[in-house]
């Protein structure tokens, strides 16, 4: 029961001030909107909330399986074979501290405005993610998993198959979830290379008239998909890692 107090403690605390300062009318409506004025919003927004969501959330899950695909494949080519190693490192590592989202005004240059350019985008920023957390995992395997097996007489394939994917796939849970999590943030600077559609571009709408109620409601819907797309997650790691030392250390 404490353990549940404290949990809950805090959002209560920020619900109490946030009533407090909106229904005494200390802040106004338009920096921090009241409970009225957010299901007002909700409900001028009811008509085209569910073809912006789906948009939205299509987008988001495309551009997410684009980015794991891409990121822990290229990484993994690059482990398995020195030619594309020395192939594609250089210009992976060139390309990996470019922050993304300064290439919006190129992906609308090189794409032009449409669905397919906002999907590339967001799985070119997840795939950067999972490629160099994919890579630096590989690099930290212990050495001597590799040379028993090899002692053994495994080949090459048979190692990363038995040996190194099962060693990795735990210690890039996590950053698959932090890649869901920036999925969502990408999705909506992706909105902003000309989308006509969306959660995005209707966040746009909200923002050229002033509507911080339909703004703040907009950022809840991405805060919920988000959390459950984490949630979903977080289900799958538990069944795909539960012998890993970390499940069994906590069922302890």
């Amino acid at each position: 029961m404490n353990s549940i107090i404290r949990k809950i403690l805090p959002i209560t605390v920020i619900i109490i001030i946030w009533l407090s300062l909106t229904l005494t009318e200390t802040i106004r409506p338009i920096f921090v909107p009241g409970p009225q004025h957010l299901w007002k919003a909700l409900v001028g927004l009811k008509g085209i909330l569910p073809r912006a969501t789906f948009i939205s959330l299509s987008m988001t899950l495309a551009g997410f399986g684009i980015g794991i695909s891409a990121g822990v494949g290229l990484a993994f080519i690059m482990a398995y074979s020195k030619v594309f190693l020395d192939l594609l490192g250089p210009a992976f590592e060139f390309s990996r501290p470019i922050p993304i989202f300064a290439l919006i005004p190129l992906f609308i240059l090189w794409f032009g405005i449409g669905r397919l350019p906002q999907v590339l985008f967001i799985g070119l920023g997840v795939a950067g993610i999972m490629g160099v957390n994919t890579q630096e995992a590989i690099k930290n395997m212990p050495s001597i998993y590799l040379k028993a097996s090899y002692n053994l007489g495994a080949n090459k394939k048979r190692v990363y198959r038995t040996i190194i994917l099962p060693y990795i796939f735990p210690h890039l849970i996590g950053t698959i979830r932090f890649a869901a999590a920036a999925s969502w943030g990408l999705e909506v600077a992706a909105e902003f290379m000309g989308s006509q559609a969306g959660l995005g571009f209707n966040m746009i709408v909200q923002q050229v008239y002033l509507n911080t109620s339909g703004i703040i409601i907009l950022v809840i819907i991405y805060c919920a998909m988000a959390i459950i797309f984490d949630m979903i997650i977080g289900k799958i790691e538990v069944r795909l890692t539960r012998w890993t030392e970390r499940h069994i250390s906590e069922s302890i």
